[in-house]
């Protein structure tokens, strides 16, 4: 944990070079694995991490120092891997539409890697607290305590909205396979 304090405090004097060596050194491992997560390719992943990457370099002078330097490049890594995401999905809605379109209901079936896009397309859809507590606890496996230290928020606060974003995605999942 001293480590990543060292990061804060080396963007909140301003060591732009030194603060964005020490989140490459110390984050890019963690941040690659989210994009990887979202993306279900490592070629795509490493991409939306270089963006993510030079998208926190151009940006670190707007760090407050309000939350966790992890949990700041990780909303950044995360949505350059959710942009990734977006091309890709047009990409293949192009191809699909050379496909045939005389395809049976019963046909379609979902594999896993259908399943986590599915799953990401869900979550996106959240609040940025919820999708962020989510993507903490499920995916990365933090404990709310752990979530606490790196968000500043309660960990009552933070049970809720973790519950708040299951029930939702639950509910949005049932309806997208149109179950009862």
């Amino acid at each position: 944990m001293e480590e990543q304090k060292d990061i804060k405090s080396l963007l909140l004097q301003q060591q732009w070079e030194a603060s964005f060596f020490q989140i490459v050194e110390q984050y890019s491992e963690r941040l690659l694995y989210c994009a990887i997560r979202i993306l279900k390719s490592e070629t795509l992943a490493q991409d939306a991490l270089q963006e993510g990457m030079i998208n926190i370099w151009g940006n670190l002078h707007k760090f407050q120092g309000k939350s966790h330097p992890f949990t700041w490049c990780y909303s950044i890594v995360r949505n350059a891997a959710l942009t990734e995401l977006k091309k890709e999905k047009r990409l293949q809605s192009k191809d699909s539409h050379l496909v045939s379109n005389d395809i049976s209901p019963t046909a379609l079936k979902w594999d896993g890697d259908e399943i986590s896009r599915k799953v990401q397309e869900v979550l996106v859809t959240l609040p940025e607290k919820q999708q962020l507590v989510f993507e903490l606890r499920y995916y990365q496996d933090l404990s709310f305590k752990e979530i606490s230290k790196l968000t500043g928020t309660s960990t009552g606060a933070l049970k809720a909205n973790y519950h708040h974003a299951k029930i939702k995605m639950e509910e949005k999942l049932i309806g997208l396979l149109n179950l009862p």
